[in-house]
C-alpha cells in the first residue's frame, strides 16, 4: 500500500515505527542490543538488553507518519513516561524506513523540557522537533542522526563491529520445554507488580524477564524443564556452555514436570547464573550439566531449591 497514513490507521502505524526501530538497534548494534518485547502493555514498549554490560534499558517508543509544520509533533500522555528512567525515543517513518534524524531522551529530561498541558480533561506533554534541528534548539543534546542512534544506547562504533566470539547456534524447543516456559510465565503473570517480556529473535541466555514495576529492578531468566518418569527420582539439566553469559540479573530457574501426575513438581531450582558452573560439571562435549532431585534435601543444590508457589519472590528478593 502507498499513501499517507491515515487516522484510523494510527495504531498500526505505530507498530510499524516499533518494529522498524527494533530492527535497526539490533543492525546497528550487531547483535549487542537484544530486545523484549512485553507479553502485555504495561507502559514499557521494549527493555533493550544491552550485552556489552548487562544493563536493561527500558524504551518508550513514539514514532509519526507525518509532519506538523515540518517537524514531528508528540502528545504523550504523562502516565506513559511516570518513571524517570524509561528513555523515550522518536523519529519519523519513511518510505521503508526512518526518517533522518531520531529523538533520544530520558524521560526525567523530557518532563522538564516539554510542554504540559491537557488533552480531554487528562494531563499530557507537548514537544515537536525538527529533521534539521535550529541550534538553538532545547531538543538539540537528545537528536541524534539515525544511522548513529545506537551511541545514545551506549554502543560505540568500534564495538559495534565486533563480531561475537562464538557464534551460538539456533535450538529447537521441545514441547516439554515449552510446557516449562508456560508455567513460569503463568505463576509471574498473577504477579500484579512484575512486567514480562520475552526476546526477538531469542538470541541469548535470557529467556523471558521481568520487570519490577515499582522497584524498577529487573531479573532475566533462562528456564529449564525436566520430565520425572515413575520410579525416577533425578533429571539431568544441561547448559550449552558456548552459549552462557552470566550477569548479576540473570538466573537458572528449573521445573520438573511428572510425567504420570501430568503436572509440575512442588520445587524449582532458582540458580543465579554466576553461580551455576560452581555447582555443576562440563562435560567433554561442552555441556554443563546439573542432577536435579526434587525433593531430595541433601547436596549442594540446597540452598537453590524453592517452592513453585513462591517462585515470583525467589526472582524478584535483592
Amino acid at each position: 500500500m502507498t499513501g499517507p497514513w491515515t487516522r484510523d490507521e494510527t495504531s498500526a502505524s505505530g507498530q510499524v515505527f516499533e518494529f522498524r526501530l527494533w530492527a535497526l538497534l539490533t543492525e546497528q548494534s550487531r547483535g549487542q542490543l537484544h530486545v523484549f518485547l512485553p507479553l502485555a502493555d504495561r507502559g514499557v514498549d521494549a527493555l533493550v538488553h544491552r550485552l556489552s554490560d548487562g544493563a536493561y534499558i527500558p524504551v518508550q517508543a513514539k514514532g509519526r507518519s507525518s509532519l506538523v509544520d515540518g517537524e514531528v509533533a508528540l502528545v504523550v500522555w504523562v502516565a506513559s513516561v511516570a518513571h524517570d528512567d524509561v528513555l523515550v525515543v522518536s523519529g519519523l517513518m519513511v518510505d521503508g524506513g526512518l526518517g533522518p534524524m531520531m529523538l533520544v531522551v530520558p524521560a526525567l529530561d523530557f518532563k522538564r523540557l516539554a510542554n504540559l498541558t491537557t488533552a480531554n480533561g487528562r494531563p499530557v506533554y507537548s514537544m515537536s522537533f525538527g529533521m534539521r534541528p535550529h541550534a538553538n534548539s532545547r531538543w538539540l543534546p537528545y537528536l541524534v542522526p539515525t544511522e548513529r542512534m545506537v551511541e545514545r544506547l551506549g554502543i560505540a562504533p568500534a564495538e559495534a563491529k565486533v563480531e561475537p566470539a562464538v557464534a551460538v547456534p539456533p535450538t529447537w524447543r521441545s514441547d516439554l520445554g515449552f510446557l516449562g516456559e508456560a508455567e513460569v510465565t503463568r505463576r509471574l503473570a498473577e504477579v500484579e507488580d512484575l512486567n514480562l517480556f520475552r526476546p526477538f529473535p531469542d538470541s541469548e541466555t535470557a529467556e523471558l524477564v521481568a520487570l519490577h514495576i515499582a522497584n524498577r529492578s529487573v531479573r532475566g531468566l533462562q528456564i529449564k524443564t525436566v520430565g520425572i518418569n515413575a520410579g525416577d527420582s533425578a533429571a539431568t539439566v544441561t547448559v550449552l556452555a558456548s552459549s552462557l553469559r552470566v550477569s548479576r540479573t540473570t538466573y537458572f530457574v528449573v521445573v520438573a514436570w511428572l510425567r504420570e501426575a501430568g503436572r509440575f513438581h512442588d520445587e524449582c531450582l532458582v540458580i543465579p547464573s554466576e553461580e551455576l558452573r560452581g555447582i555443576a560439571a562440563e562435560d567433554t562435549y561442552g555441556h554443563i550439566k546439573l542432577e536435579f532431585r526434587p525433593g531430595s534435601t541433601q547436596g549442594r543444590l540446597a540452598r537453590y531449591r524453592r517452592p513453585l508457589s513462591e517462585l515470583p519472590q525467589a526472582i524478584t528478593q535483592d
